[in-house]
């Protein structure tokens, strides 16, 4: 089989920069937002002006961070139809809601973070001003949500019933069909076509005069255009990724505080309040997200078997201790390895069958092996992460005991603050192996199970020129946010009465 000529890899990279670049921005906006509606309540329900003066803090990185947040993430989503143009099809479907619902939600956000920056301290009941940051924050996690769940479909079908089944005999069965299966067979068959067979991208082939021949020739392609919201891998995403979103964005300010603790002296004191009171958040978010890991690691056994196998290391059958004792409450149970994944590949149970004139054995047996070199990557990259996480988890029952015992910690306040500069690079570092996991695992599928980056690429060859040019641009844009940021909170607006340190 021919594959296509265009550099997928290269582009793919791209993609990744791009995602990496705005998921800061989008820690930034989720988990600052959190700690502020904390904070804030904390600072009118102890009458207490620290609490308050960070609040306004966090308030103004939130708003110049949305600015930027808003320029990356179009960027990020416009690219679906740039650069991933096959893409189309499936967000003028299975992706139509929550995207439009995405939309709806960043325009709330928008309203209302001008009248939270502009309207501190303007309402004689300050619970006002609160009820505001709370409706923002709801927004801004609503956001996170819906384009989560689009994500999580890709990694999940759902609503495709046993149509990946047809393909990959291990698969498992993605809820009821809720799919035209003429239609999406028909797309996928020419996409294959093409893709394969010419060398060449698919994505010239969905354009509206085929998608209107096919809708002409087959109806409706989705019966449900909720299926993305309802599909069980996605609730669990949602709250896994919100939850690793908002601990980065935490600890980024946990970490400035301690930062500022250990370098002055003289307010250290004023510091390791803040601090302490910011990383218990963290802390305690960090191990509800262990508990919740569980649950997403289930997922995953449930749904994307060869992703299951590559985060164990089970090139062959056998026990994987962690998910035997989680899931089963057994540590010598046998998992499915990639043996037993070729193997049921090799006893096709539909041999004859053919897409584009190839056989689905053919196209199962290639796609199964390339899944299988993934797997030292990708179980290298979760371990690192789990070995991150146990340090991380060691640093929050620090910050947890300087509550408890109280007088143990006088005098070692200086560990607390270090612990909490370590989290500022922990962090987003584990969200990002996380992340690196979940993308990678799933690979060599777009979405799992049903599309390659080759039938979804554009057509146009993105060379050197355009990826220095993009690359170059973002850059640029995140170097002036955080200039930005930093002159704000060094003189901030005279409206916000924060006033010198």
């Amino acid at each position: 089989m021919q594959q296509s000529s265009i550099d997928v890899s290269g582009i793919m990279h791209l993609s990744a920069f791009g995602i990496y670049i705005h998921a800061i921005t989008v820690a930034i906006v989720i988990g600052f937002s959190i700690t502020l509606t904390i904070i804030e309540f904390l600072g009118i329900k102890k009458k207490d002006p620290d609490y308050i003066r960070l609040g306004k803090q966090i308030s103004l990185v939130i708003v110049t961070s949305f600015v930027f947040g808003a320029a990356t993430g179009t960027l990020v989503e416009f690219g679906l139809i740039q650069v991933w143009n096959g893409v189309i099809l499936a967000i003028g479907s299975f992706f139509f809601t929550p995207l439009y619902l995405e939309l709806v939600a960043f325009t709330i956000e928008a309203a209302l973070l001008v009248a939270l920056l502009y309207t501190w301290g303007k309402f004689k009941n300050p619970w006002t001003h609160w009820s505001i940051t709370v409706t923002y924050t709801i927004g801004a996690l609503l956001s996170g949500a819906l384009i989560t769940s689009v994500n999580s479909w890709m990694q999940a079908p759902w609503g495709t019933g046993e149509i990946v089944k047809l393909v990959y005999p291990w698969a498992p069965t993605y809820g009821p069909i809720l799919v035209n299966s003429e239609f999406l067979l028909k797309v996928k068959e020419a996409l294959v076509m093409v893709s394969r067979t010419a060398g060449g991208s698919g994505a010239g082939l969905v354009n509206p005069e085929v998608i209107n021949d096919l809708v002409n020739s087959y109806g409706e392609l989705l019966k449900d255009p909720w299926v993305s919201l309802i599909n069980p891998y996605a609730v669990t995403s949602i709250i896994h990724q919100l939850l690793a979103t908002t601990i980065v964005g935490v600890f980024w300010i946990g970490g400035v505080l301690a930062f500022k603790g250990l370098r002055n002296l003289e307010k250290r004191a004023y510091y390791l309040k803040l601090f302490k009171t910011v990383a218990l958040i963290g802390a305690i978010l960090l191990i509800i997200q262990g508990i919740e890991g569980h649950e997403q690691g289930l997922m995953v056994y449930l749904y994307q078997p060869t992703k299951f196998a590559m985060i164990s290391g089970l090139e062959k059958s056998g026990p994987y201790l962690p998910a035997g004792l989680t899931i089963f409450g057994d540590p010598n149970y046998v998992f499915k390895g990639f043996d037993y994944l070729i193997e049921t590949v090799r006893n096709h149970p539909n041999p004859d069958l053919k897409i584009a004139g190839i056989p689905v054995k053919e196209i199962a047996l290639q796609d199964t092996l390339k899944a299988l070199e993934k797997l030292p990557l990708v179980k290298t990259l979760y371990e690192t992460k789990i070995g991150l996480a146990a340090i991380a988890v060691l640093i929050s029952l620090l910050v947890v005991s300087s509550f408890i015992f109280k007088k143990f910690w006088i005098g070692k306040e200086r560990i607390l603050l270090y612990s909490g500069l370590a989290m500022f690079f922990i962090a987003p570092a584990l969200a990002g192996l996380g992340w690196a996991v979940r993308e990678i695992g799933r690979k060599p599928w777009t979405v799992y199970g049903l599309l390659y980056p080759e039938e979804l690429v554009t057509p146009n060859p993105v060379g050197l020129d355009i990826t220095t040019t993009i690359i170059g641009g973002i850059i640029l844009g995140l170097t002036i946010n955080f200039a930005t940021i930093y002159l704000l909170l060094k003189k901030p607006p005279k409206f916000l009465k924060i006033g010198d340190e």
